[in-house]
């Protein structure tokens, strides 16, 4: 499913008069709610900077304020003069290059944040967010060593900092110490399971140690929920947002980070408060899907469509749904409506080849999958479904010049092997087979990726080559992976019949 795109927010800068200056923005631009709330705080400021004698400590705390909103809503330019003023206004106070060391980072600017968080450090040695933060700018700027040095402090304010085992996990991985990876990983998950992100790295671990089946088996579990340090001041910045633009914001991140009904709730307050907020609508239906409730997700689509009949994401959306329950002409409909919308969309394309091809429009589905590779070479998809159309169509020869000019394209691609693989082992065109090129090609794929469908093509490979031995035990091995799928285990296991009488036992 995809998500709508979110707008780029625009805002023009005014200086305001004081010591150093501090840029307001042109707040017009923004939601009623924002615009409000930024300036009251800048009033407060205002009026706080231009009374008699004001004390130190309280103007600091109204540029820290003003400062962490600005923050919040990403205006750098004048958080960052914010957090500087309130700095120099409360030497002692490690709120304020905390929070400027949290502002450059996000900006990029390293050294810089590096700075700050060392002077936060300087004034409260045991804040463990700022150790965890200024060890990852190390690690980011290439300074492993270093970056573990600020992570093990951290480890010994706090030994449960999940964030800091899994920084020291991403060191050891750059060093190429698989094993220390391997440990630090496995603990920073065992402390926090739902970082699903730190499954790829250890995927990466694993088969550094060369070990490939746990390294699949993390990868399957691999997702964008990351781990980070417990931060109390940057939660403060997160809370104070508001407005309908903030929670599309939060939606997203809750959506992206695995936190379906968090944000399956933000989007809901969003289309009750805007129902013609089509993007809203969508986004809402991709995570109703994601919990599991296709007629939910469906409904919303419908109502998109309804409000703006021309949005190709949610035509495309709502074919992709709609060909799930199989090849109907409405889900043919919005999909074809989304190609067309999206000339040079190789995915809006490819799936609306795939919605052809399974109904019986073989041609026309042959067509979608050339424009699908023109768009895009490296889509692995649409060249395989090309060649199985062809295979479909028997049209043996043209099938295989397509996966063979897909590997030249792509030499790495899995489907694309496979393809190639299975069709040289079982070709029903018995001169276009080649069973040794067909088993170095799958047992390839089998070692990047040992399932039953790969060992069953090894095992034909070797059918084909008269091996008839060797193909009834890559097909035990195909049964034992495969568990139990009654329908597919009946049919395997008349193939390993047949390889079991020997020769001849060619498919």
């Amino acid at each position: 499913m995809r998500l709508a795109l979110g707008l780029a927010l625009l805002l023009s800068m005014t200086p305001m008069i004081g010591e150093p200056p501090v840029p307001f923005p042109d707040l017009a631009p923004l939601e009623k709610e924002v615009g409000e709330q930024l300036a009251a705080a800048q009033q407060r400021l205002t009026a706080l900077a231009s009374a008699a004698g004001p004390r130190a400590q309280g103007l600091a705390a109204a540029y820290g304020d003003l400062g962490m909103l600005y923050h919040a809503y990403g205006l750098r330019e004048p958080a960052e003069a914010c957090y500087r003023n309130a700095a120099r206004l409360a030497p002692g106070d490690s709120r304020w290059p905390h929070a400027l060391g949290l502002l450059l980072q996000e900006g990029g600017r390293l050294d810089e944040a590096a700075a700050a968080f060392e002077r936060a450090l300087r004034l409260q040695g045991t804040d463990v967010a700022a150790l965890v933060h200024r060890g990852e700018i190390a690690r980011l700027q290439g300074r492993s060593e270093e970056a573990e040095d600020w992570l093990r402090k951290a480890l010994a304010v706090d030994p449960s900092c999940a964030a800091a085992r899994a920084i020291l996990g991403q060191t050891a991985l750059d060093r190429r110490d698989f094993t220390a990876a391997v440990k630090r990983l496995e603990a920073a998950l065992a402390a926090v399971p739902e970082a699903n992100r730190l499954h790829y790295l250890l995927a990466q671990a694993y088969r550094g140690l060369g070990e490939p089946a746990k390294a699949q088996e993390h990868l399957a579990k691999a997702g964008q929920v990351g781990v980070r340090p417990a931060d109390p001041f940057a939660d403060e910045i997160e809370a104070l947002r508001t407005g309908e633009r903030v929670r599309l914001a939060r939606a997203r991140t809750a959506y992206q980070n695995g936190r379906y009904g968090e944000a399956a709730a933000l989007y809901r307050t969003v289309v009750a408060d805007r129902p013609d907020r089509v993007e809203a609508r969508i986004n809402l239906a991709a995570t109703l899907v994601q919990l599991g409730d296709r007629a939910a997700a469906v409904a919303e689509l419908k109502e998109a469509l309804r409000r703006d009949p021309a949005s190709p994401t949610a035509h495309f959306n709502l074919g992709t749904l709609l060909a799930l329950e199989g090849p109907s002409a409405e889900a043919r409909e919005h999909l074809a409506a989304a190609a067309a919308a999206l000339p040079q969309d190789a995915e809006a394309h490819r799936a609306l080849a795939e919605i052809l091809r399974n109904s019986g429009r073989p041609e026309e589905a042959l067509a979608e999958y050339a424009r699908a590779v023109a768009i895009d070479p490296a889509d692995e998809r649409a060249r395989l479904g090309e060649a199985e159309t062809l295979v479909r169509l028997e049209r043996y020869q043209p099938a295989r010049e397509r996966l063979e000019e897909g590997l030249r394209v792509l030499p790495r691609h899995g489907l694309l092997t496979h393809g190639l693989a299975r069709l040289l082992a079982a070709c029903p065109d018995r001169s276009l087979r080649d069973g040794a090129r067909a088993r170095d090609l799958a047992f390839a794929v089998w070692q990047a990726q040992p399932t039953a469908g790969h060992a069953e093509t090894v095992a034909l490979a070797n059918a084909e080559t008269g091996d008839c031995a060797e193909a009834a035990r890559w097909q035990r091995i195909a049964l034992e992976a495969a568990g139990s799928l009654p329908g597919k285990i009946q049919e395997m296991k008349a193939r390993l019949a047949t390889y079991e009488k020997r020769a001849p036992c060619r498919p």
